[in-house]
């Protein structure tokens, strides 16, 4: 694979990241983005429920808007419903085909006019439930079609070296959003109800403005303002091809290579046993009358894991070896949830359950970063969704099968059946002879990916 992007010989400090140019607009844009969909998440269950008085209405109203939204993670919940999964599904292959910094600009000013348009109709008193609802899943859909954009630029942004610590930054900023998000928006909406989808409306276009001032090398396609066309990495683009034959070969491409297959199956199954566990507990806890409060204590327990492990990916991402560590970390997550297995203490599943979720950010910056950085950058985007949507498929029957077996096996049945799913993932990853030597990012050029 060839890559424009020079290697430093001396490992990247983490000073070095917000020299590099591009990197400062493009992380304004991207956490603008994020905190824009943070704002307005929690607001549009409230002022669905406002304008119908049903909760039914509401609770699919904020949960269409939020799964279109969804990150990867490794409690990343259900399937988006079928356009939103379409756009996201198709969007990684238009952002290998098109200017990226383009396609993050028209996403940010869909976003201004959506939840501007809301904000205005609130303060006008002429919101109805049917426009609030075709708001929000347009603009889900355009967010899920333009969004991988983002996530595919960043490596012609910065370096091979750099790119797991930019994703374990990542990481971090993506918690600390996802633990504050509602709990603002919330505050926001109390204030007026229009307040968090104006606040949403300015972040989209913070986001917009600041795309506009990233400059990359490279690639046209990446938003540069001079390249020398299409790149002649692996994988990359034949000039004239189709859509559709595009988005074959980011399938193709990833079926093909042994440690890709084995990081989809490893994925989906940890993402549906972590994810069972989220549900399971939830819903042990709500039947058995637990405070709601107490309940949502659970996520932030989680959340505040995860930024820990993402503080902890961010100091050993330039110097840890990928392999052993990935393998250590899904070790960790299956002894960490066994007390989740012998009691229902709540104490004790708020604890064991935060920590199982620790080493996520850690895998994440390192596996991942290893097989993007070693992804061709025209299949950026396309590489992206061939990761994510296994896993996110998977997840989707996490919900109905923790209802299904709480009845009949009780709690901690329930929590061995989705142990058991996590069990078998931590041996394919540690079978694995090709991911277990995968090592430090500084070596990463001279190792490829099978």
């Amino acid at each position: 694979m060839s890559n424009s992007l020079k290697l430093v010989s001396a490992p990247v400090r983490e000073s070095r990241l917000w020299d590099i140019p591009g990197y400062v607009p493009w992380f304004t844009a991207d956490s603008a983005t994020a905190i824009g969909v943070a704002l307005r998440y929690l607001a549009v269950s409230l002022i669905g429920y406002k304008l119908t008085g049903s909760t039914t209405a509401a609770g699919w109203l904020g949960s269409l808007a939020a799964i279109a939204q969804q990150a990867a993670a490794p409690f990343g919940g259900a399937l988006p419903p079928p356009p939103a999964m379409l756009a996201a599904v198709f969007g990684g292959t238009f952002a290998d085909r098109h200017d990226r910094k383009t396609l993050i600009i028209v996403n940010a000013t869909a976003g201004v006019i959506c939840w501007g348009s809301v904000a205005a109709l609130l303060m006008a008193g002429k919101l109805v439930f049917p426009v609030l609802l075709a708001i929000a899943v347009f603009e889900s859909a355009v967010n899920g079609f333009l969004g991988p954009a983002s996530d595919a630029m960043l490596k012609s942004i910065v370096d091979i070296r750099s790119y797991p610590k930019a994703r374990s930054l990542n990481e971090g900023r993506d918690a600390t959003i996802n633990m504050a998000g509602s709990p603002v928006g919330g505050l926001l909406y109390g204030i007026a109800p229009w307040l968090p989808f104006l606040s949403a409306a300015v972040m989209y276009l913070l986001a917009g403005v600041a795309a506009t001032r990233i400059r990359v090398g490279g690639n046209p396609r990446n938003g540069s303002d001079s390249g020398n066309g299409d790149s002649d990495d692996d994988g990359g683009k034949a000039g004239g091809a189709s859509f559709f034959r595009d988005f074959a070969e980011g399938w193709s491409w990833s079926l093909h290579r042994r440690m890709l297959v084995l990081t989809m199956v490893s994925s989906a199954l940890a993402n549906f046993g972590v994810n069972g566990f989220q549900y399971a507990i939830q819903l042990h806890l709500m039947r058995t009358g637990v405070n709601a409060t107490l309940i949502g204590f659970v996520n932030t327990g989680v959340f505040l894991a995860m930024l820990a492990g993402a503080f902890i990916a961010g100091r050993i991402s330039d110097t840890a070896p990928v392999g052993p560590v990935t393998c250590c970390g899904f070790v960790f997550i299956c002894i960490a949830s066994l007390p989740m297995l012998l009691t229902d203490n709540y104490w004790v599943l708020l604890i064991a359950n935060a920590v199982m979720c620790l080493p996520f950010p850690i895998i994440n910056a390192l596996q991942l970063g290893f097989i993007f950085g070693k992804t061709p950058d025209t299949m950026q985007g396309r590489i992206t969704v061939t990761l994510t949507v296994p896993a996110q498929a998977l997840s989707a029957f996490c919900s109905a099968t923790a209802g299904s077996l709480l009845p009949a096996f009780g709690f901690s049945g329930t929590m061995l059946v989705f142990w058991a799913v996590m069990l078998v993932s931590m041996l394919l990853i540690v079978s694995s002879r090709s991911l277990r030597t995968i090592p430090r990012a500084d070596q990463w050029d001279r190792t490829p990916l099978e």
